[in-house]
């Protein structure tokens, strides 16, 4: 029987880690082949500006704290496992209410908002040029005239 040398102590502090997030990834319920990338999990969030809520305060290292701890005690446990669980139910029901709250948005600078006035303006600019194909009067008069009709400027001449 071979002894193998004991690894260094950067790879076995590697190993640990990978270890340990292979643990947070089982208990927040991601695959393991997902779990190096738990962080960027919470950057995205970040990024499309959601909050994190009461279950994600405790920063990663935390967590891995905490599931290093667990470990040592002798596993993890069923009534973790319940707590855990309870914790991602609320987790999830304040996902579903910021949800709702930003797809109940009705003014302001919201996507369905920014859509429709996209909208509006290719149609506006189609009319222009349609207009102008049919009376040879360019976008910039056809504002001029229609101004001017309306009685808000005497500009056209």
């Amino acid at each position: 029987r071979t002894q193998r040398a004991s690894p260094s102590a950067p790879e076995a502090s590697k190993q640990e880690t990978q270890n340990t997030m292979a643990c947070v990834a089982q208990i927040r319920g991601v695959p393991a082949a997902a779990a190096p990338r738990l962080s960027l999990l919470g950057n995205r969030r970040a990024v499309r500006g959601k909050r994190m809520s009461a279950v994600m305060n405790a920063t990663e290292t935390d967590v891995v704290t905490e599931t290093k701890q667990m470990l040592k005690e002798g596993g993890v446990t069923v009534e973790y496992q319940r707590r855990k669980a309870k914790e991602m139910v609320k987790f999830f029901k304040q996902q579903q209410f910021e949800q709702a709250v930003e797809d109940s948005q009705v003014f302001g600078w919201t996507p369905k908002n920014e859509i429709n006035n996209g909208r509006w303006t290719m149609f506006g600019l189609l009319v222009g040029m349609m207009t102008e194909y049919a009376t040879g009067v360019d976008f910039i008069d056809q504002i001029k005239l229609t101004i001017s009709v309306l009685g808000i400027a005497d500009i056209y001449d």
